[in-house]
């Protein structure tokens, strides 16, 4: 689109605007030509000793008389209603006071709506005095040029910057974060804009006019109304993209977007407009009272276009609410109950303000109107920065160096609620402002001084607690996620040992840590606290011995790298896998079942077999006459056999072999095997399976396995009794063998 045309589109309605601001008063001035009326006397602003003299010298007796009655009543009746409220008699004389007081404010306010178009004459009668009616067209005139000369210097940077803009929109993506840097530069740049048009049409304003207040604050009003119009036009532009979907920063739908952004363009311009006709009615000298009529009206009108929007906005927002809260029941009630909390929150901000307006109370200074304003950024820069942390965190790849962005996707949870908290604090804070709250002074007056003072550093104390705990879990559970998972019956990494223990030690003191400085704050000593945890430290440490023997030996086996979860390790008479560690005792899981509670400080002997090798023995008992070269054939078939295997034989370091004759007695030379292996499992599988093979390759080739036999010598001589001798010499050996049955009956 020619950036002419665009800026023409965009100077065009408030160029309107002014001109019905200005028109309207002359034409009611212009119908009311004929028939001139007497205006009340008004009170001059500034209320100054001259001012004040220059208007009795015109007024009549009976004219100032009025005036001087008027002005006394209003003066005392409302004073007097607001100090002796709470002096009265009983709370139906406070109420009936204060319904009179309402009673007359109300009349007196009507009565000022109902003289607002003479009040406006006389606004008009300011403003064309001494030139007349044609003054307006010279001003219509002023305005044109002043806001050509803006908009041609606006138009003048846009095009040389032209093509710098196309660059940039041209220019790929980047990723999420490079998407959301490009989206504050386009929020900058336009405003950059904005500012441009704005110096260049208040400069030339200040230096073409000199004269006349009244137009002056009329002009300088409405110049200042259209560049802070085109400024939240510019930001929601930018950030609802009515036109643009993919370059929308809130997740709204296109008529969504478009029902938003003409509603803060619109009441950006209708509360603008309205202060301009407040600023013009004041400097023209307004009886106050038409000036209230006259923002109650603006507030009125700004009520119901803020009502309409709610009604449009309510379904989406309310979805937008229920994803949020990830389909809570607590986010559901919310989405529900939105559209009417808004409404009964404008209503009663109307109510509040028309209630001023009668009362004469003190303005509040659109302390309802900010506060909404708040409540309504409070999301929007939560959802914006949520959005601009999962953008930074999306750009890290996980096999790539490590980078802020894999840190910040890390943390991305505990970045995610310090998010939250501190823009919900913040927003808080500035409403509590916004309303002159001192918290801590009601407090004061609730509490005690002492309390209230603390609760700031309480606060603080727990919500640094918090954070540290966040951190340190996030990055103990960061660290446990990167270790590799051990399998069923494996054992695990030092650190997955460790790091359990690690993280209750933090916990526990964090707490104490915490709970310390609460007391501090509240002004407890702490001292004699900490000086009696150490004489009851030590008086437990002498009374129970045991548990901090147990306590310190853990700690030096844990540092000394011992054991780990998962390993297979033997205490003395106890063994099996350990299930559990905590800080005084040690928990074994026998590989039937039992499980042995080990405290640290009994542990004299430990011997771990699933440290990085281990090797088993296998010894075979076999007939004397055995070939011994056969045999290590055979075994180093056998192990070449099992090495092959695909499921057993990875866990093999060395395969089987034969280690040779180990010993040998009267009946039997005994064979030794051995293998080395990975620990676990695996080598008591493998153990298995060589038995198996072995067995049977003696089998197949003849290998026989030792028998028990008794060996008696008979001399030659003895002659036919050779046989008797030698059975009765048997039987001797056999008797005397452990377990055979005795003579006596086994006694």
């Amino acid at each position: 689109m020619n950036p002419r045309c665009s800026l023409l589109r965009r100077v065009l309605p408030f160029l309107v605007a002014v001109a019905l601001a200005i028109g309207a008063p002359l034409a009611a001035e212009a119908a009311d030509k004929a028939a001139p009326s007497a205006t009340a006397a008004t009170l001059p602003s500034p209320l100054t000793p001259e001012a004040v003299r220059e208007l009795v010298s015109r007024l009549s007796d009976a004219e100032v008389r009025k005036l001087l009655i008027e002005q006394l009543d209003r003066a005392a009746v409302k004073p007097q209603a607001k100090g002796q409220a709470m002096s009265g008699t009983g709370m139906l004389d406070m109420v009936d006071r204060e319904a009179h007081s309402a009673r007359q404010g109300a009349t007196e306010l009507f009565e000022a709506v109902r003289q607002l178009p003479a009040a406006t004459q006389a606004v008009v009668q300011k403003l064309v005095a001494p030139d007349g009616p044609a003054v307006f067209g010279l001003l219509l005139a002023l305005l044109a040029s002043i806001f050509v000369v803006g908009a041609l210097a606006e138009w003048l940077v846009r095009t040389l910057s032209r093509r710098w803009r196309e660059s940039l929109r041209a220019r790929q993506s980047g990723g999420p974060l490079s998407n959301a840097l490009r989206l504050l530069l386009r929020i900058t740049v336009e405003l950059a804009y904005v500012a441009i048009f704005g110096a260049v049409v208040l400069a030339v304003f200040f230096a073409l006019w000199q004269g006349h207040e009244v137009r002056r604050s009329l002009v300088l009003g409405l110049l200042a109304t259209v560049v802070i119009v085109r400024a939240v036009a510019a930001i929601a532009g930018v950030l609802l993209a009515p036109r643009d979907s993919e370059a929308r920063l809130l997740p709204l739908d296109d008529a969504t977007a478009a029902t938003l952004n003409s509603y803060a363009t619109t009441i950006t311009a209708l509360f603008g407009l309205g202060m301009v006709a407040l600023y013009t009615y004041a400097a023209a000298g307004v009886d106050p009272l038409a000036i209230e009529a006259v923002s109650l009206l603006v507030g009125i009108v700004g009520a119901g276009a803020t009502l309409v929007v709610v009604w449009k906005v309510r379904k989406p927002i309310g979805e937008l609410i229920r994803h949020a809260g990830h389909g809570g029941p607590i986010a559901g009630w919310i989405a529900d109950l939105w559209p009417v909390a808004a409404a009964l929150y404008v209503l009663a901000l109307l109510a509040g303000r028309a209630w001023e307006a009668i009362t004469g109370g003190p303005p509040s200074r659109g302390s309802g109107m900010l506060s909404l304003l708040i409540l309504i950024a409070i999301p929007t820069i939560d959802f914006g920065l949520c959005r601009l942390l999962a953008s930074a965190t999306s750009v890290a790849r996980p096999d790539g160096p490590p980078s802020l962005g894999r840190l910040l996707k890390s943390y991305e949870p505990v970045v995610r609620q310090l998010i939250h908290i501190l823009v919900v604090v913040a927003g808080l804070a500035m409403i509590a402002d916004v309303w002159d709250l001192d918290l801590f002074g009601m407090a004061q007056r609730s509490l005690g001084g002492r309390i209230a003072s603390s609760l700031l550093g309480i606060g603080i104390v727990v919500l640094l607690a918090y954070i540290a705990w966040e951190i340190a879990r996030t990055a103990i559970d960061r660290r446990l996620a990167s270790e590799p998972t051990a399998e069923q019956g494996a054992a695990t990494t030092r650190l997955r040992t460790l790091l359990p223990l690690l993280r209750a030690v933090i916990l526990v003191t964090i707490v104490v840590m915490a709970t310390l400085s609460v007391l501090a704050a509240l002004g407890v000593e702490i001292l004699p606290l900490l000086a009696g945890a150490g004489v009851v430290g030590v008086a437990i440490g002498f009374g129970s011995q045991t548990l901090v023997r147990d306590i310190v030996s853990g700690a030096f086996f844990l540092m000394d790298d011992a054991f780990r979860l998962g390993e297979y390790i033997e205490v003395g008479e106890s063994k099996g896998r350990v299930e559990k560690i905590t800080t005084r005792a040690l928990f074994l899981r026998h590989h039937r079942g039992a499980l042995n509670v080990l405290p640290y400080g009994e542990i004299k002997r430990l011997r771990n077999t699933s440290r990085d090798w281990i090797i088993l023995v296998l010894e075979f008992k076999l007939a004397l006459d055995t070939d011994m070269k056969k045999v290590k054939k055979l075994v180093k078939a056998v192990g070449e056999e099992i090495a092959a295997d695909p499921e057993v034989g990875p866990n093999l370091i060395e395969p089987l072999k034969s280690q040779g004759v180990l010993s040998t007695d009267e009946s039997s030379v005994t064979v030794r095997v051995k293998y080395t292996a990975k620990p676990g499992n695996a080598p008591f599988v493998i153990r298995r399976l060589a038995y198996e093979k072995i067995l049977k390759a003696f089998r197949e080739n003849g290998i026989e396995f030792a028998s028990k036999r008794v060996a008696v010598y008979v001399p030659p001589e003895a002659g036919a009794d050779r046989r008797a001798i030698a059975g009765a010499a048997a039987q001797q050996v056999i008797d005397a063998m452990p377990g055979a049955p005795q003579a006596d009956g086994g006694r």
